[in-house]
């Protein structure tokens, strides 16, 4: 999704030419795995601004692609389950104000009328952010295709990259086994795979392998209004229209590169279900999946040309990369189309850890390593 949202955002700013290679099959990464949750206020200032902007593209998204993504702005409310989580939420609250951002913390009676199935003894604090919601990747990812083919973009599939073409520090063009496409800019965008493709390019980037699990309960009665999001228990799920509660919770587990499900996470997520909303724990788990991502050591996203490499764009170490897809696609095709970087843009650049500015977040529902 990160580089189909780049590429109509090139093509409508009047690049030409332009293709995106994908070496697996459609939906088949992070872009067809995710949780499709969207929020546009965080903890920090930093991924404030980046996902306030993306969530402003999210509201006209379906009018840009010509098609609809059935974004919904159901709400999106974080909970605290301890008291440091607490006082992070009410200064996200004082933050978002800054921005713009309708948010506020809840009082019991508000949670009460929000989500009455909530069982409130765990609950220590509640933010809502009422335009928040979320959007299935299927139909966001098919106005994707369908507007790069309605602007000319070429997007291949199980089409593998196999080398570059580097002349003096510079990407010239990519191999496709011998086939060699000549090019002005590369743009990596290939989630788990993006290291390895620097590694061609002799660019050397942050970041690891995570593999993320998530499952889905079968459809039920209305229970559960607007998104959600479990700070402490590192868990985050929705209730679907079909009424299937969809959603997943962070393990602690050996890395994995395989994209089996496993126990401990249906475990993990079943006691967060049964906690917070004892009414679940008679509904049986319809299916659960597993998703690859690559993840940068602070967890938020890398954004920019590399700093020893010409010409080498990525949109890599993403863990929030299905909701900030639009407005890291339109900031990353004005820095190439027009070569300025937008100050959005610049504390997710590559070189952060290096220069000693990694970006601290809090309201992330992440493991660290």
């Amino acid at each position: 999704m990160q580089g189909l949202s780049c590429a109509i955002n090139l093509a409508l700013l009047g690049i030409r030419d332009i293709v995106v290679l994908d070496a697996g099959y459609w939906q088949g990464g992070a872009s067809g795995r995710n949780g499709c949750l969207i929020r546009p206020g965080f903890g920090g200032h930093d991924w404030t601004r980046l996902f306030e902007l993306s969530w402003r593209e999210w509201t006209t998204l379906s009018q840009k692609l010509g098609h609809n993504v059935m974004f919904t702005e159901r709400g999106y409310t974080m909970i605290a389950e301890t008291g440091q989580s607490a006082d992070m939420l009410r200064n996200a609250s004082q933050l978002h104000r800054q921005y713009g951002i309708t948010s506020e913390i809840l009082t019991s009676r508000q949670i009460s009328k929000l989500l009455p199935a909530i069982n409130q003894e765990y609950v220590t604090a509640a933010l809502h952010q009422p335009r928040g919601g979320m959007a299935p990747h299927h139909s966001v990812m098919k106005g994707y295709l369908h507007a790069c083919g309605e602007k000319g973009i070429e997007v291949r599939y199980r089409t593998a990259i196999t080398g570059f073409d580097m002349h003096d520090h510079s990407v010239r063009g990519v191999y496709v086994n011998d086939h060699l496409i000549r090019c002005d800019t590369v743009v990596i965008a290939a989630g788990p795979q993006s290291p390895e493709l620097a590694r061609y390019a002799q660019a050397e980037i942050d970041g690891y392998m995570m593999r993320i699990e998530a499952m889905a309960l079968e459809p039920m009665r209305p229970l559960i209004g607007p998104a959600l999001a479990l700070i402490d228990s590192l868990a985050y799920f929705h209730q679907t229209a079909r009424g299937e509660v969809v959603g997943g919770t962070e393990v602690p587990e050996t890395p994995q590169t395989n994209l089996r499900a496993d126990v401990p996470a249906m475990a993990a997520m079943a006691r967060v279900y049964t906690r917070l909303f004892p009414q679940l724990a008679d509904i049986r788990i319809l299916r659960q999946w597993a998703g690859l991502l690559h993840i940068s050591s602070d967890l938020a996203p890398l954004l920019g040309q590399h700093p020893r490499v010409r010409d080498l764009w990525f949109s890599a170490g993403w863990s929030y990369g299905f909701a900030g897809a639009p407005g890291a696609g339109l900031l990353m095709a004005k820095a190439i189309a027009k070569g300025q970087v937008d100050e959005i843009l610049r504390p997710f650049a590559l070189d952060r850890f290096e220069k000693g500015n990694p970006i601290q977040e809090a309201g992330v529902v992440m493991i660290k390593n």
